[in-house]
């Protein structure tokens, strides 16, 4: 189990598609970013997408080219229960969903792991913390410690992914939250432009109370 403080960086340019097509599908859709690249080391980053604080969703969305109009990408230092000092910074932001709200997109310390994609998701739901940082991000995943990821896999621009166990939400505002952050997690991690949630085989919307969606939430990546 991934168990790492979070500590973070720029968003790196991923792998799979060519630079051109990359270009194309982020100027289409804004809603691709790369996925991680590993490093000589055969470490990678992980991205984590949590609940932005206040002041980002009022923001939202970003600019087309990616551009904050506010003071920028915030980062502060946290202190992890081990006692270590990491740091967080948003290099990805959602548009609005659910309530009103948006997921922020940072990365921990490089680790090893075969499958980023699953580690993220793992790293959210076993975190111990709820909130992180100053101004806080969220991570309502951590209360759901039952929930397990069964895999992640990716079939063409879509990525789907099976869980097991049980999901904790306190409201509907959560339970937006929630799926939403498994499927930008997932997305950022694989470079999908859409995905697909799965609970025993069941779409985790149906399971949490949710009508249907309106679509992928459009991701941009930061540029400044």
């Amino acid at each position: 189990m991934v168990a790492a403080s979070l500590g973070l960086t720029v968003l790196i340019s991923g792998c799979g598609d060519s630079p051109e097509t990359e270009q194309e599908q982020t100027e289409e859709t804004g809603s691709s970013i790369p996925q991680p690249e590993y490093d000589a080391d055969d470490s990678v980053r992980l991205p984590l997408a949590m609940i932005s604080p206040a002041a980002q969703s009022q923001d939202a969305p970003l600019e087309e080219d990616g551009s904050l109009e506010g003071t920028g990408a915030p980062g502060s230092p946290v202190e992890e229960s081990d006692g270590q000092e990491a740091h967080e910074t948003e290099i990805a932001r959602t548009e609005t969903f659910g309530c009103g709200d948006t997921l922020s997109v940072i990365q921990t310390v490089p680790m090893v792991t075969e499958d980023p994609a699953v580690a993220a998701l793992e790293y959210l739901i076993s975190d111990e913390l709820y909130s992180h940082g100053s101004p806080a991000f969220g991570n309502p995943l951590s209360a759901s410690d039952d929930l397990s990821v069964d895999s992640v896999e990716v079939d063409g621009d879509t990525v789907t992914v099976q869980l097991s166990g049980e999901p904790v939400s306190r409201s509907e505002c959560e339970s937006w939250q929630i799926l939403t952050q498994i499927e930008t997690t997932a997305r950022a991690a694989t470079g999908a432009t859409d995905s697909e949630v799965l609970l025993d085989d069941q779409p985790l919307a149906e399971v949490l109370g949710l009508g249907p969606t309106q679509g992928p939430v459009e991701i941009r990546e930061i540029t400044d």
